[in-house]
């Protein structure tokens, strides 16, 4: 079974919950901490996938 790295999960629990959600929620359906999660949001949010917004994080519609 492929290994699923922690960027492609983040993104597939927003795509698959409503493309929004708070970041606690995220941080418990992804099953990161928040010294991993952190890094990668900012990462996302630098290339234009996600909004970040206080405790608010959303998929970017393209």
């Amino acid at each position: 079974m492929p290994v699923q790295i922690p960027r492609d999960r983040i993104l597939w629990v927003l795509s698959e919950n409503g493309c929004q959600m708070d970041m606690s929620e995220l941080r418990r359906l992804t099953g990161l901490r928040n010294a991993t999660i952190y890094p990668l949001l900012q990462e996302l949010a630098e290339d234009g996938i996600v909004r970040i917004d206080g405790n608010n994080i959303a998929l970017k519609r393209l």
